[in-house]
């Protein structure tokens, strides 16, 4: 029901056999397609629902769910309730539901409808920022300190290799086993789970498989590590290791007394002492986190000041499902949850205001403080790192009559105002901008420019921009005679596009720049030379042409 755009795009769909309309992405059909699966999920619950109560028999529930019920239930969660899927409608059966935010029709049942919209999501993440351009975040194997490292061969495996490779690797590599110095080659993925060598291995197996079936025919009586532990009734002499039989009980030095089979206890200890040693090494590892940053600071900085009692946010870990008290210090709305739940999902700083964790205002609130009061949603409800459905606009702090459009990840990683920033601008450039204002009063430099009428680029870089009496806009380039001497097919696709965008557009070409083969009314070009620059004269020229068009 609408155009393909690309395979991960939402798109609306109408289902050919029960006439469901639904968002779905090109590559889930696909996937499904793949798996002999219908794509339509009001089908697909559908008929998994009636397989269920078949499969249940008399036990199935049977109970209708209420329409208020699974309206309230929609509310709650971001939906818009249109309509059930069945009649009558059972538990797991599919209801018709409308996200509220992005606008997506979906097929869902009660329980899913709890997880809210996909749009909502808002994961975790360690790093707020992106990576810098042409950077992959990665984690080699080279800095990861696992054991497999003492494996690696350096000799067969060039440096190259060595520097680049990282921790999910599939790619074969040279190893060496540290034991029996045998070469052989391995995929990296492989060695990290399980590092295992060819010849050691199956050499292990075929002792292990020996000493198993000595130990079946060895009395206990026969080895002291398990005659000094031996606390239980049967005359250890009559019990053999590795026999299947009862669990055994067992004294440990420490005093424990575990049940356990005599072969598990010899190969593998006490497990009350095993898990005694793990628990101390997290709390070691613990401790080197100062205790009330256990939680997410941002969290811990909700914790509801008096509500709480003798429960203690230092003793709370962020899987804790205790629920407890929360209070939001910027709106002061409260509520109840757990640790564990409120770090999942849509992740909400609160829940009554929609703010979410890990936002750009909490992270930059330089950058907060610049945006704008006409974009839809406010800086709490945007992560710096994440993507809208709009282009947000900004307001310059040192300038609030600069006012421009940046996604969230450029400005994230250090773009700031463009008409204050004068790195990559020419000081000729600067000048005719310094002009252009004197001229018409107002002027915007290396403005980005978004337009649905573009069709080289999605967003072009302007030098000088300029609106016009009537609602029109000038568009003036500055072409130097150096960087643009082999940039003409670049500066006409820009032009062509920013005249298909309605801009009048004037571009200042340095002698001797051959003319660009634009032939449109709204496009001039003016010949300006380097050496004798003359940006009042320049731009007074440009203002009167375009005061003709």
């Amino acid at each position: 029901m609408e155009p393909f755009a690309k395979p991960t795009a939402w798109r609306l769909t109408r289902c050919l056999t029960c006439g469901c309309e639904a968002h779905y992405r090109f590559e889930y059909t696909v996937s499904k397609n793949a798996e002999n699966e219908a794509t339509c999920r009001a089908c697909y619950w559908r008929q998994w629902a009636q397989d269920e109560r078949r499969r249940h028999g008399a036990y199935a529930d049977l109970t209708p769910v209420p329409v208020a019920d699974a309206k309230e239930r929609a509310d709650r969660h971001g939906y818009d309730y249109l309509a059930a899927l069945t009649n009558p409608s059972y538990r797991d059966d599919p209801h018709h539901v409308r996200c509220r935010y992005c606008g997506r029709l979906a097929a869902e049942r009660m329980g899913d409808i709890a997880f809210g919209c996909r749009c909502q999501t808002n994961p975790g993440r360690a790093r707020q920022t992106p990576n810098p351009p042409g950077q992959k975040q990665r984690a080699l194997l080279k800095d990861s300190r696992l054991p497999v490292l003492a494996w690696w061969d350096h000799g067969a495996n060039d440096l190259a290799q060595w520097e680049s490779v990282t921790v999910v690797a599939r790619r074969e590599a040279a190893w060496r086993c540290p034991d029996c110095g045998l070469r052989f080659t391995a995929r990296v993925h492989d060695m990290i789970h399980r590092a295992k060598c060819p010849t050691c291995e199956p050499n292990r197996h075929v002792e292990w498989e020996a000493e198993y079936e000595r130990y079946q025919v060895t009395p206990v009586s026969e080895v002291r590590e398990l005659l000094a532990a031996w606390a239980d009734d049967e005359d250890p002499r009559t019990v053999t290791v590795a026999k299947l039989g009862p669990l055994r009980q067992f004294r440990c030095p420490r005093g424990h007394h575990p049940r356990i089979s005599p072969y598990t206890y010899l190969r593998s200890g006490c497990p009350s002492c095993r898990s005694q040693e793990t628990r101390a090494a997290r709390l070691e590892t613990e401790a080197a986190i100062p205790a009330p940053f256990r939680i997410s600071p941002e969290i811990a900085s909700q914790w509801h000041p008096s509500r709480n009692g003798r429960i203690s946010l230092a003793k709370l870990s962020p899987k804790s499902r205790r629920t407890v008290w929360w209070q939001d210090p910027g709106c002061g709305h409260e509520w109840q949850d757990t640790p564990e739940q409120r770090d999942k999902g849509q992740r909400l700083r609160c829940p009554e205001c929609r703010t979410i964790l890990d936002s750009l205002a909490f992270h930059f609130p330089d950058l907060a403080a610049e945006w704008s009061p006409v974009n839809p949603l406010s800086a709490w409800h945007v992560r710096p790192s994440g993507q809208t459905a709009f282009v947000p606009t900004w307001v310059c702090t040192a300038d609030p009559t600069h006012v421009w459009q940046a996604p969230l990840a450029s400005r994230a990683v250090g773009s700031g105002c463009p008409e204050c920033r004068e790195h990559g601008k020419s000081q000729i450039e600067l000048d005719h901008h310094a002009a252009a204002e004197r001229a018409f009063g107002k002027a915007s430099s290396g403005q980005a420019v978004r337009h649905d009428a573009f069709l080289r680029r999605s967003v072009w870089h302007v030098d000088i921009t300029v609106e016009l009496s009537g609602g029109r806009k000038l568009a003036v380039e500055y072409d130097g005679s150096y960087w643009h001497a082999d940039k003409a097919d670049v500066d006409e696709e820009k032009s062509r596009d920013l005249l298909a965008a309605e801009y009048l557009v004037a571009r200042l070409r340095e002698h001797p720049l051959p003319a660009l083969s634009i032939d449109d009314p709204g496009y001039a070009e003016f010949t300006v030379h380097s050496t004798v620059p003359d940006p009042d004269c320049v731009i007074e020229r440009v203002k009167r042409w375009a005061s003709e068009h």
